[in-house]
């Protein structure tokens, strides 16, 4: 009977230990895709990602450019890459958005006095489960990029969010009217250049 009781009295106290033992906030993952990558691995990454593009809309069937086009073209212009525009934002799903909208990021942009911050853009969802954002920024005004826009795809871990604009694309239509591209919404007009990404 007293054995019963000591065991009876350890366990309860194993039980409490355990409940009064401060609690560890679970760790965060790193995110997978180019956000993950640091120094020189990133930069290589990045410019074989580039040459693959410049390689797909040259020779496939499902290149955007033209096919009487195809010839002259010899690869996509780019703004040098910056690691000021690679930032990390919070992600808030948005599950009673109108599709295509799936969440909403929140990132400090670089400021200018006619700007504000921080900046809330609408994410896409697309149908592999890949989200972006499609965006208008002020050197479409300068005719530095496509008047229409461009899409920064979003890497999400949690409600941490990535995005890199140095990954910043035209979309199709920009090079062939045959497409139709999804509009950039209102709330992702930037009004401060972002020179990083795709360029004329």
């Amino acid at each position: 009977m007293r054995r019963v009781f000591w065991m009876g009295l350890l366990v309860v106290g194993v039980v409490v230990g355990l409940l009064l033992l401060p609690k560890r906030s679970p760790e965060k993952q790193p995110f997978d895709g180019l956000c993950s990558l640091g120094g020189g691995n990133y930069f290589y990454t990045l410019e074989q990602l580039r040459r693959q593009k410049d390689s797909l809309f040259k020779s496939s069937d499902r290149s955007p450019i033209p096919s009487e086009q195809r010839e002259r073209f010899s690869k996509l212009n780019y703004f040098s890459v910056d690691s000021m525009w690679r930032l990390q934002g919070r992600y808030i799903p948005l599950p009673n958005a109108l599709a295509p909208v799936v969440g909403r990021v929140e990132v400090e942009l670089p400021s200018l006095d006619s700007c504000t911050k921080p900046a809330r853009l609408l994410v896409y969802g697309g149908k592999g489960g890949e989200t972006y954002i499609a965006f208008w920024d002020s050197t479409a005004a300068y005719g530095l990029t496509y008047e229409g826009g461009r899409y920064v795809p979003v890497e999400i871990q949690g409600q941490s969010a990535c995005l890199d604009f140095n990954r910043a694309y035209f979309p199709y239509c920009a090079y062939n009217p045959n497409y139709i591209c999804l509009p950039y919404p209102p709330e992702n007009r930037i009004c401060l250049p972002i020179r990083a990404g795709e360029r004329w």
